[in-house]
């Protein structure tokens, strides 16, 4: 058997709690409901199968893959990919662009990577959006929406069949730096 796994940064809960009021206001101004069933996040992994048997291995590589600096991730405005999804845009820094590497790296052995390029964004709209995406780009795209939060935490969440649920969470572990005194 096989469980559907993918491994994303939360905001914290109040920031979360806005976004999905954005979501929600899409959703039933334009009759899409797709980008409901996740949490609000970024995803780092995007959605892959590994055997039951796998997952306490999954877990295990995923505590190593902990020492990073924690780093403010910023989010600015919304954008698009033509044609069918609505997002806010979560700008790229070292620190995001450092932990998308070392997950890709480092899952290697239990993932297939993705083709697409690291495109760090929160979905407003998507799947189901194709029809209404030209309003909802019409509507959001000049609006602002200017964010930021400590990133100090990445978040596995499994499916259960029906929705997504947060599974386990692996903290920021930086690497400790040796303090060298002088004589």
């Amino acid at each position: 058997m096989e469980d559907l796994y993918f491994i994303a940064i939360l905001p914290p809960e109040e920031l979360r709690q806005r976004i999905d009021e954005i979501r929600k206001a899409v959703s039933l101004e334009h009759g899409v409901f797709s980008a409901l069933k996740p949490p609000v996040h970024i995803t780092l992994v995007p959605p892959f199968k590994l055997k039951t048997a796998m997952e306490k291995q999954l877990i295990q590589k995923l505590k190593s893959l902990c020492h990073f600096d924690p780093f403010i991730q910023k989010l600015e405005d919304f954008d698009g990919f033509p044609e069918h999804t609505v997002f806010i845009r979560a700008l790229k820094s070292t620190g995001i662009s450092t932990l998308y590497k070392k997950l890709k790296a480092g899952l290697k052995p239990y993932v297939e990577g993705s083709r697409n390029p690291f495109h760090p964004h929160l979905t407003i709209a998507y799947r189901d959006a194709k029809e209404a995406y030209p309003q909802i780009m019409e509507q959001y795209q000049n609006r602002r929406f200017r964010e930021e939060f400590l990133a100090a935490h990445f978040t596995l969440l499994k499916h259960d069949g029906k929705r997504w649920n947060i599974h386990s969470e692996y903290y920021a572990q930086p690497a400790i730096t040796q303090l060298e005194m002088g004589l």
